[in-house]
């Protein structure tokens, strides 16, 4: 009986995998050569008209294929081999070599789909250009997964026109995306990104105030998570308006598990945005949160926030910002800043740990009311909280325990 269910099974699957096979169009069925030399572009073309045709999918063996123009996908997929490893530091992915500048080298339309694939800019050396994005999206329903992307000036965008709903990237490793890793606005529906890389220490050197990692507009219910930043200006820019576009809103989402390192600002909530964020760490070289926007809502739980030359957090304007169950550290040697700044808004500050080699929390003109309870502050070189008790409105300080910065250990030089 095992051995019948065995041979059954066996011959499903079978099936299942004949019948995904009989759907694939090959590109190296209509011309396609993948030796990084030929121009590969009117192959790909007719591989999606055929495609689109039968109700198929395009399909990309290994290779290296150059492209002139950009590759249009509507209702249809395009996809290569399954592979067995992550495609971050290897190549197994078959590689698009976009030559063209003047487009994107993938435009996803409604429902259309791209995975599996590399794709690598060649600037000769050089810096990558004011250019267009690797991947555009103006449509409803796409899917980017399993990609990697090199050297681009721009990684994934949509086109700030269109509604892109159920907008669905995962799984992505991009190397050296020059201006922004990810652009995802004018979502009316639910979108998500998990799992996406943006690291910009490629091969040429870039200033580290260029750059976004993931830049949010107007998106209902965006789900981020296990998303990461390296050495871009500003890791996660949420702002309500985005300079050229056409959409306009603020982002409705959640942010869980991702992180920033190396960057100049972490998380930059700009405008009228409701962002919840629990968990990850954010190490800076300058400020891990800055909140403003009077309309802004951000809740902040358990995470870490660590900057060097300037407050992990400073909130600046909003309705209301919560920090609770958080390490804010701003220890670094040589610097003046405190680890919290609040001159604008509503702020909960309880239950975190802070620590800071100037003040711990300055208070300035301007700020709403609000709370700082239950807290463990430990600073050098200043108080624990700075306030001004004259202004108004009032806030409630109280519960906090304060302490000194332990000094280093003494090393043992006995024999």
């Amino acid at each position: 009986m095992l051995r019948l269910f065995t041979l059954l099974l066996a011959l499903t699957i079978a099936s299942a995998a004949n019948a995904q096979t009989a759907d694939a169009v090959s590109v190296r069925d209509h011309g396609a050569i993948g030796d990084g030399v030929t121009d590969d572009t009117a192959a790909f073309e007719a591989t999606i008209d055929a495609a689109a045709d039968m109700g198929g999918y395009v399909y990309v063996p290994s290779g290296e294929y150059r492209v002139t123009r950009p590759l249009t996908l509507e209702g249809i997929g395009m996809t290569g081999p399954a592979v067995g490893a992550w495609p971050a530091d290897i190549d197994a992915l078959p590689a698009i070599l976009p030559m063209h500048h003047d487009g994107p080298a993938v435009h996803l339309l409604a429902g259309g789909s791209v995975q599996g694939l590399d794709i690598t800019y060649d600037w000769q050396g050089g810096e990558p250009e004011d250019g267009p994005p690797a991947i555009l999206i103006s449509g409803i329903g796409c899917l980017v997964r399993d990609m990697r992307i090199r050297y681009a000036w721009d990684g994934i965008l949509t086109d700030g026109m269109h509604n892109v709903g159920r907008l669905n990237i995962q799984d992505v490793f991009m190397v050296s995306v020059r201006n922004v890793g990810v652009r995802v606005t004018g979502t009316w529906d639910v979108p998500a990104l998990r799992n996406i890389e943006v690291w910009n220490m490629g091969p040429v050197p870039r200033p580290l105030e260029q750059g976004i990692g993931f830049h949010l507009g107007k998106n209902d219910l965006i789900r981020v998570t296990d998303c990461f930043a390296f050495a871009m200006g500003t890791g996660f820019l949420i702002e309500d308006e985005i300079e050229g576009l056409e959409i306009e809103g603020g982002t409705w989402g959640v942010l869980t598990g991702c992180s920033t390192d190396y960057c100049p600002v972490g998380v930059h909530v700009r405008g009228g945005n409701t962002v919840s964020i629990s968990g990850g760490t954010f190490w800076e070289h300058g400020q891990s949160l800055i909140v403003d926007g009077e309309e802004a809502r951000v809740r902040l739980t358990g995470a870490e926030l660590k900057s060097n030359g300037a407050p992990a957090v400073e909130v600046r304007a909003a309705d209301h910002v919560v920090i609770t169950g958080c390490s804010l550290i701003r220890n670094m040697e040589g610097y003046d800043a405190p680890a919290v700044v609040w001159s604008g808004g509503r702020l909960v500050l309880q239950g975190n740990m802070i620590e800071a080699r100037g003040a711990g929390v300055v208070i300035e003109e301007g700020r709403g009311a609000g709370l700082i309870q239950g807290n463990l502050i430990s600073c050098q070189d200043g108080q624990a909280i700075v306030v001004d008790t004259g202004l108004e409105p009032a806030i409630s300080v109280n519960g906090n325990q304060v302490m000194d910065i332990p000094p280093p250990p003494v090393e043992n030089t006995e024999d």
